[in-house]
């Protein structure tokens, strides 16, 4: 397995540390296995660390507690909090959204804990972490609620970057984008992988195997956010996963109403942080009718796309057929992930880093021929320069014949036609002919080997 140590996160290590000194109600959120308590506990390795089971009383996770720390017993948390905080302890609260189920009166008295000790300038140190986006907010940011404007400062913990995982692993580029296309940025799947394996064994024998550790990982992810309501919401995610991804797609699913398919896909992007809406990148955001719409997360759409469609295939173990699907449809799964595993690196500045872009992302539109695309597009308003960018996960790509088609598409976009700068750049596993210059314009080949000399620390 691969021996993932704690990595990153250096810019949330120092605000930690800096937090540490005073007093202060955080709260960290991120979607499961993204590391949360991992970076608490690397980060306040002293505190006292309550777990909120969604299944136990409060009596009984009050009497673990006393029991663990060798504290007294107390009757509500309201009075475990004003011990510990006068004993100078920090308090981690993780699954914290688990309370409303609990019993969600504990956030009235971690509220007049809060004031109380606000109003009498007395210190207190409560970090809270949750796995829920949708109840997490709902505590937080609901006015109804108890602990509405008492946080002091937040944590959105995301994936670890690209550059930190590859040097971590040690293994192929070409490797490690097969992975990351699944696992992205999470580092609990990292533990899990066996660097003596290729990556698609990895990924077959972790989700798509009779004995696969992660099989049901897709499932609980989404019933942290769902619960039992979860027909309708994986009926969208799945089309979205198959490349249904304009609105008039996704209407279909629902008698070609749109108002009903905007309404569960606006739940989906600002309630549960699932699905995101792309937009071109030369339009504006807010007037575009372009959108299309992306799940965020890798692996949900690895899982929308690869599990789901082939459940029924799994419940019956005919892991073969699985296997055989798998095999089929990789390559071109993963080709979609390259977009946007390029796209990361261009915003990280890892790749262009002497180019600032205001905004990077794919493009799309209507021309003369119907419509076009192009991988990536890149744009800077103040030099008016413009990169298009093409990215094929292939070997032995001949530069000239993308080139071409490359050229024909830049006509269609809209952006200071008359002064602009243009620039070619293909993106390909490897070439079989590398270009710098095509009629004009300066052009960026880069391969895998090109990319991985970017990364190396």
């Amino acid at each position: 397995m691969a021996n993932i140590k704690f990595i990153g996160r250096r810019e949330e290590l120092k605000k930690l540390d800096e937090l540490s000194k005073k007093s202060f109600f955080l709260i960290v959120k991120g979607r499961r296995r993204i590391g949360k308590t991992l970076l608490l506990r690397k980060a306040l390795p002293n505190a006292t660390y309550i777990f909120v089971w969604p299944d136990k009383s409060i009596d009984w996770i009050l009497e673990q507690i006393s029991n663990e720390y060798k504290l007294p017993q107390f009757r509500n948390f309201g009075s475990l909090l004003e011990y510990l905080f006068d004993q100078n302890k920090t308090v981690v609260i993780d699954e914290f959204q688990n309370l409303l189920n609990v019993n969600k009166s504990i956030y009235g008295e971690i509220q007049k804990v809060i004031d109380d000790r606000k109003q009498k300038k007395r210190l207190f140190k409560l970090a809270v972490a949750g796995s829920s986006y949708s109840l997490m907010n709902k505590v937080f940011y609901d006015a109804a609620s108890p602990l509405y404007g008492r946080k002091t400062h937040e944590i959105d913990l995301s994936n670890l970057d690209i550059c930190s995982l590859f040097n971590e692993l040690k293994i192929s580029l070409s490797e490690f984008v097969e992975i990351w296309s699944v696992f992205e940025g999470v580092p609990y799947y990292y533990e899990f992988i066996n660097l003596k394996k290729t990556a698609r064994e990895n990924i077959a024998n972790l989700i798509l195997s009779k004995d696969a550790q992660l099989r049901e990982e897709g499932k609980a992810i989404l019933s942290v956010e769902f619960g039992k309501d979860s027909r309708t919401y994986n009926t969208v995610l799945t089309a979205i996963a198959e490349g249904k991804t304009k609105l008039n797609e996704i209407s279909s699913l629902f008698d070609n109403k749109k108002n009903e398919a905007i309404k569960y896909l606006n739940i989906l992007r600002r309630e549960f942080n699932l699905v995101k809406k792309m937009t071109p990148i030369t339009e504006d955001p807010v007037n575009s009718r372009a959108g299309r719409y992306e799940i965020i997360d890798n692996f949900l759409s690895f899982w929308f796309y690869i599990y789901d469609k082939n459940r029924l295939y799994i419940e019956q173990e005919r892991f073969n057929e699985v296997q055989d699907f798998f095999k089929n449809e990789f390559n071109a799964f993963v080709g979609r992930k390259f977009e946007k595993f390029i796209i990361s690196l261009i915003k990280d500045k890892k790749v262009f880093s002497e180019m600032d872009f205001d905004s990077i992302g794919n493009q799309w539109g209507k021309c003369d021929v119907g419509t076009y695309e192009i991988d990536c597009l890149a744009v800077n308003n103040n030099k008016k320069e413009i990169m298009f960018g093409e990215c094929k996960w292939k070997d032995k790509i001949n530069a000239l014949e993308i080139l071409n088609k490359l050229e024909a598409k830049t006509k269609y976009v809209d952006w200071n036609n008359e002064k602009r700068k243009e620039i070619l750049a293909i993106f390909a596993r490897s070439f079989s002919k590398k270009v710098s210059e095509f009629n004009g314009r300066q052009v960026y080949c880069i391969d895998l080997k090109d990319i991985e000399k970017l990364l190396k620390i």
